[in-house]
């Protein structure tokens, strides 16, 4: 059999399919042979030739999942005209206006429905998006918008609220518990110098949580 010239485009076709077939059938109850099937033009020996097993397949899925969501806000934390805490508020309206699209789109419930896509997924996050906010939060200490001697635990509790505590897919919160835990947050950050959850930020964060119940 000839070499494959292009195992990027392989690969990214295994986990393109993959990652259908774990929203759809749950990780669970997908097989190395329905991703086969699902490709239809590739054998197992051609699959495990890139990846070892299925729990190689669902990491690299979450990697790449990461990999996308940091890349889409990249652009912000090179603004120049911005300070580090104006890019902070940016980036976590952003993101969560992400959220609003995939949750239109009906990708996101299946996906943080998964017990072990969701572990995955928080580590790869927890890791690379830990990376990206602290760089910005380090940024804000120079420019004075951000004050804080602890950038990177910062920046993994700004994850930990956002991804965990308001996601309305991981807690199904009345409107009156999110009103609560907002307004717990927002006190949280303003008493330790960032003031990060903005008129802007709670109006996303509402509609998200308004999508999640349709």
């Amino acid at each position: 059999m000839a070499r494959n010239k292009y195992p990027e485009v392989t690969i990214n076709r295994i986990l393109d399919t993959a990652m259908k077939l774990f929203m759809s059938k749950g990780y669970e109850h997908t097989t190395i042979q329905d991703i086969i099937d699902g490709l239809g033009d590739l054998s197992k020996g051609a699959i495990y030739h890139h990846f070892k097993s299925k729990e190689e397949i669902m990491d690299a899925v979450n990697k790449r999942l990461a990999e996308q969501g940091i890349a889409d806000i990249k652009t912000i934390a090179h603004e120049r005209s911005l300070s580090g805490l104006d890019k902070l508020c940016k980036m976590l309206v952003f993101s969560i206006q992400s959220a609003q699209h995939e949750a239109l789109d009906q990708t996101v419930p299946p996906f943080l429905r998964n017990p072990q896509l969701l572990a995955l997924h928080m580590r790869d996050t927890m890791g690379s998006a830990a990376d990206l906010l602290t760089g910005v939060i380090e940024e804000g200490i120079r420019d004075g918008s951000i004050h804080t001697a602890q950038p990177r635990q910062l920046a993994q509790m700004i994850l930990l609220f956002f991804n965990v505590w308001f996601n309305p897919w991981m807690y199904s919160w009345t409107p009156n518990e999110l009103k609560d835990i907002i307004s717990f947050a927002r006190n949280v950050f303003e008493e330790i110098g960032v003031p990060i959850v903005t008129e802007e930020v709670l109006q996303s964060i509402g509609e998200l949580h308004s999508l999640s119940q349709k």
